[in-house]
């Protein structure tokens, strides 16, 4: 497991330019080859589901897809959880439906939550799945490769009116109601090719599949870096609505309260400001994160990075703390997706410094109202 993240890393940064030399060059040419081969496969398998040659899942419920065309950090999830909580509040039965990346579960169908308990753990379920059950009373959580097996099962014995496709828009096999675009407004499109020679999923011509497109953390983002989306939305897709939101932070819970379920004793924002801290994560974007910790007017001493959706060990986050503590921070702070990674037995040891899991909440900006009576919409 750590050589395939140490692969990835390097493949990562390669594709990035970050590697130079003959190796990297030699690995950039057979990339972009097999970037080719991908994009027509891509592309075939998209016309054969136009064209009505393959043929679409239809459920017996709404379903809504929320998605990304790039591969990487958008906030998928805490849309996901958003979305969820919003359509939940309106008083309909809703069920998220997650792959389950990186889930020790094989299975067709698990159930992580029925929405009033957790069956799995994080080792069973994957970070995503498992961090959405965790935030989202009232609504169950299933988790298998195929959507339309799990939808089925969602709605006969789940009860689903709506079916949240977390992570959707290239499962094509299932016909949708309302497909929702992600898109990172702080990387672009990312470096504008095609998967494994960029993180491009799909052509950007095929944006013009969607209903909207959700512009994410566009208060830590440029003017120009939102009109070149914009432009790209637009030139592919006059129809589709365009909103912008952004991950508010809420405030810092101590993990061991934020583990137990405790949020009461939250801690406000502001008891950090002007203090050292020491940031870790392992996302797909933690530029967002440490952008974020310090807007909230904390001073970042250290930040410690780890392959998305990485496991975290015992010898790990004791490393963690001591390069807090020989640093000077006052404490470590993590991300809610990394907190269900933690051990716990790190959790529950004695610490000497506090860590902090910071609690987020996105919030839809401009574009809000029109989202909002979208939902409703198709909700009809």
């Amino acid at each position: 497991m750590r050589q395939r993240e140490a692969f990835q890393t390097y493949l990562y940064k390669t594709v990035h330019g970050e590697t130079k030399g003959i190796l990297a060059a030699i690995l950039l040419g057979l990339l972009r080859v097999f970037s080719l081969i991908y994009g027509f496969g891509v592309s075939i398998k998209l016309g054969l589901y136009r064209s009505g040659l393959l043929k679409q899942h239809k459920l017996d419920c709404r379903v809504i897809s929320l998605g990304n065309i790039t591969v990487g950090g958008t906030g998928k999830t805490p849309t996901a959880q958003r979305l969820a909580a919003l359509i939940r509040d309106m008083g309909y039965r809703v069920v998220i439906l997650n792959r389950g990346y990186r889930a020790g579960w094989k299975g067709q169908i698990g159930v992580v939550s029925d929405g009033n308990k957790i069956y799995m753990s994080v080792t069973e379920a994957g970070d995503e799945a498992y961090l959405l059950a965790k935030n989202l009373p009232g609504v169950p959580v299933v988790i298998g490769r195929d959507r339309s097996i799990t939808g089925e099962y969602a709605v006969k014995k789940l009860g689903a009116q709506v079916v949240i496709l977390d992570d959707g828009y290239q499962h094509w096999k299932l016909a949708r109601d309302l497909d929702i675009v992600l898109i990172d407004s702080l990387n672009v499109f990312g470096n504008n090719f095609l998967l494994p020679r960029g993180t491009l999923r799909e052509p950007l011509a095929h944006l013009d599949r969607a209903h909207a497109c959700l512009l994410t953390k566009v208060d830590q983002s440029t003017t120009d870096a939102r009109d070149v989306i914009r432009e790209a939305i637009t030139r592919y897709n006059e129809q589709a609505l365009i909103v912008e939101s952004i991950h508010n932070p809420k405030c810092f819970i101590e993990i061991a309260d934020w583990y137990k379920g405790i949020r009461s004793q939250s801690i406000e924002l502001d008891n950090l400001k002007g203090e050292q801290v020491t940031a870790f994560s392992a996302i797909g974007n933690p530029t967002s994160f440490e952008q974020t910790i310090t807007d909230v007017g904390a001073i970042l001493a250290e930040s410690v990075r780890f392959p998305d959706h990485h496991d975290y060990t015992m010898a790990e986050m004791q490393t963690v703390m001591q390069k807090a503590v020989d640093k000077g921070a006052r404490a470590l702070i993590t991300t809610e997706k990394d907190a269900v990674k933690i051990p716990a037995e790190f959790i529950h040891s004695e610490r000497p410094l506090p860590v902090y899991v910071l609690g987020i909440e996105v919030r839809f900006l401009e574009g809000h109202d029109a989202f909002m009576e979208l939902i409703k919409k198709t909700m009809e």
